[in-house]
């Protein structure tokens, strides 16, 4: 590329005074000619930052008391926690001690079933049959005797002259 000369007129224009495009458009802190606002924003100033040390001061608060709020949630599901698994562990040993009764009952089963006397046999199907026969009286006695249906005798109101 070939190196343009600057005439004289550019030169001149670079020398001009810049205008601070920011500064045009946001404002200066330091502008020579606005003296007499200067008090006047200074207190709008002071007046916004102590508004927004206001909301902000209110958003710790409120942001203080959400984690107070989760601190105690989490603090109950802790202790809930806790409960859970120490009725889970009760629970555990509690179907230990019933795993080993069963096993010990069908260890019985198989030894009487491995007993070939059908003594055990004839004593179980007398007891089951003693069993109903005592629910079939105790039904027959709770109902007096009509044979299963208790019958509703309706009787019509003397007062009601009908």
């Amino acid at each position: 590329m070939r190196a343009t000369p600057i005439s004289p007129t550019q030169c001149m224009r670079s020398a001009a005074p810049q205008v601070d495009q920011r500064a045009a458009l946001f404002g200066s802190r330091f502008q020579g000619k606005g003296g007499a606002q200067k008090p006047k924003d200074d207190t709008y100033a002071a007046t916004s930052r102590e508004m927004m040390e206001r909301q902000n001061d209110e958003a710790i608060e409120d942001l203080e008391a959400k984690v107070g709020q989760l601190k105690d949630i989490t603090r109950n599901i802790g202790s809930s926690i806790k409960d859970s698994n120490s009725l889970l562990d009760q629970m555990g040993i509690d179907f230990d001690k019933a795993a080993g009764l069963l096993k010990g009952t069908l260890g019985n089963l198989k030894g009487m079933m491995a007993n070939k006397s059908s003594k055990h046999m004839i004593y179980m199907v007398l007891f089951v049959v003693c069993l109903f026969l005592l629910m079939y009286f105790l039904r027959k006695m709770s109902f007096g005797g009509s044979g299963g249906a208790a019958s509703i005798q309706l009787k019509e109101n003397a007062s009601s002259g009908g």
